[in-house]
């Protein structure tokens, strides 16, 4: 389960951030999760919960905000792709998307983002 190892990264950083706003406590944590990250939100919580034990994160509660993809194309198209017809995995569909207004392959600019958007502390 590599969400683990993220949440080690994340909670380093959380708990930084606050030990350096001398906080007592952090009682809620945002995360902002890219749609094709390869994360699951509710593992990734899971191993927060797990890291923080023993720490002032122990009982915060956690927040998740996904980000859509986004493309962009050398002929200038720049937004968020359709979604797929069907069952596809997004990130397969990515792969084989093609730029709306030309038909070209296109760059996956966005939706890949692990972030901590914010932390609440006392």
């Amino acid at each position: 389960m590599h969400e683990y190892s993220l949440a080690i990264g994340l909670m380093e950083s959380v708990l930084k951030t606050a030990e350096d706003n001398n906080a007592k406590i952090v009682n809620q944590i945002s995360v902002r999760v890219g749609r094709i990250a390869h994360v699951n939100p509710v593992q990734l919580e899971f191993s927060l919960k797990s890291v923080s034990e023993g720490t002032l994160a122990e009982n915060a509660s956690y927040s998740f905000e996904y980000i859509d993809p986004e493309i962009k194309c050398i002929c200038g198209y720049l937004g968020k792709p359709d979604e797929p017809e069907d069952d596809l995995d997004m990130l397969e569909y990515l792969v084989s998307l093609a730029c709306p207004l030309c038909g070209k392959n296109v760059e996956v600019i966005g939706g890949t983002e692990l972030v901590v958007e914010s932390i609440d502390i006392d």
